[in-house]
């Protein structure tokens, strides 16, 4: 898609976003370039129940758009219900279940939880459980439903980890628009602890990982003042951590001053032990859509009590909101893999000489442009998993034989919006 565009398709769906709020880059060098393999057709989307499992999945998180009526009679646009795309690799190929949920009109984020679903929900915000059963269909559990007081109540983020050292697993939550920053406490009756709290802020991403090496969980999070159609918005990482008195001390890892980031992820990609911190921050689109920014992918590394930071990338690009890490080459390295908004999806591989990117596909891009790596075929390898919103496909890539395959698993609907990808089994 040419980067004029994809620069119409951002304000479009930037509009689309701003209803459900109130209810360009460079082609890339022949080198950068991947190979890819012939994409197979994908299955229609099955809505009889869920067939007995576990087995390998994918919890595709979605807002879906509806047209009814407007009050001129003439069809207009608007938020349904929330929509999570449950695809499954069974036995018979891959299988697609629609659960929706009429009491939110967005999943930002859902995670296979204890042999069911863990959803986080917006407008209204919602924390719910979800288990399906033969004789009656999906079971909920509501275990947080926030009022914070401002224009809006999302839950954003969600990611498991034991952050305050009791042996236990909690949630870390981000949430809009008061910059509430929330611990879940699950095995204490869904006891909700509230971390961090500043007015008029969006807290767009959670991660967790020990980047100290001292054997305990920190969390970051990615707050900006709230998204404008119009503007730049100003954002930092910051980073807590559990005292030994029980509180949680924030710090900041980076503020740069002019830009936001909405991808922060925690990985070991040098193999010393300890995660590293990479944030992709967003570029910048000035008059006549010239891109005036790219974007900037670092590298945050915790040494001699504070962060230092390296560029891994540069992206000609508006913005790079997906990041995951694994070995997707079979090189026996920890890879990263971005999708970005229109530039395609990329490899980043850290070696002996620095950063190195290449293009995993050009033709695969969206306003999300989400990205999970996982092996779900068991073969020991790992695939990267991308929703192509622009392409409108659930696609799967496989490094064999010196070149990526790509193969459709599942559509995607033109009028959804797909936020993010987790990988399980159910």
């Amino acid at each position: 898609m040419p980067p004029a565009m994809h620069l119409l398709r951002l304000h479009l769906t930037l509009l689309l976003l701003a209803t459900l709020v109130a209810c360009g880059g460079e082609a890339p060098s022949e080198q950068e370039r991947g190979g890819i393999g012939t994409a197979a057709s994908p299955p229609a989307p099955l809505r009889q129940p869920l067939a007995p499992g576990p087995f390998p999945a994918l919890l595709v998180a979605q807002a879906q758009f509806v047209d009814r009526p407007g009050p001129d009679g003439k069809p207009q646009s608007l938020p349904g219900a929330a929509r999570l795309l449950i695809v499954r690799q069974t036995p018979a190929g891959w299988t697609t279940h629609v659960l929706e949920d009429p009491d939110s009109n967005v999943f930002h984020k859902a995670v296979v939880w204890d042999g069911g679903v863990l959803t986080i929900g917006a407008t209204q915000a919602l924390l719910r459980t979800w288990r399906f059963a033969p004789e009656s269909g999906w079971v909920v559990a509501t275990h947080w439903n926030p009022r914070f007081g401002g224009k809006f109540d999302r839950l954003r983020d969600v990611e498991a980890g034991d952050v305050d050292g009791d042996g236990r697993l909690e949630l870390v939550i981000a949430t809009h628009d008061q910059g509430v920053i929330a611990v879940v406490h699950p095995d204490e009756a869904w006891r909700v602890e509230e971390v961090d709290r500043t007015p008029a802020t969006f807290v767009h991403e959670i991660e967790i990982g020990d980047v100290d090496g001292d054997g305990q969980l920190e969390f970051f999070a990615t707050p900006s003042a709230p998204n404008k159609l119009d503007q730049e918005q100003p954002g930092e990482v910051r980073v807590y951590r559990r005292a030994a008195d029980g509180t949680w001390q924030r710090s900041v890892v980076d503020a740069p001053g002019d830009t936001h980031a909405k991808e922060v992820l925690t990985a070991d990609v040098d193999g010393d032990g300890r995660s590293e911190v990479y944030v992709a921050w967003e570029g910048a689109i000035g008059a006549g859509g010239t891109l005036v920014r790219p974007v900037t992918v670092k590298q945050y590394r915790w040494q001699d009590g504070r962060f230092v930071g390296a560029e891994v990338a540069r992206i000609d690009d508006r913005q790079m909101r997906a990041l995951a890490a694994g070995d997707v080459n079979g090189d026996g390295r920890i890879d990263l893999v971005g999708g970005a908004l229109a530039s395609g999806l990329w490899l980043f591989e850290q070696g002996p000489s620095g950063w190195t990117k290449t293009v995993i596909d050009a033709q695969s891009s969206g306003y999300e442009h989400p990205v999970a790596v996982a092996d779900l075929d068991g073969d020991g390898r790992m695939e990267v998993y991308v929703g192509a919103e622009d392409q409108q496909q659930l696609r799967r890539y496989r490094w064999l034989d010196g070149r990526w395959e790509q193969t459709v698993i599942a559509s995607l609907r033109k009028a959804d919006i797909t936020w993010n990808i987790t990988a399980g089994r159910l």
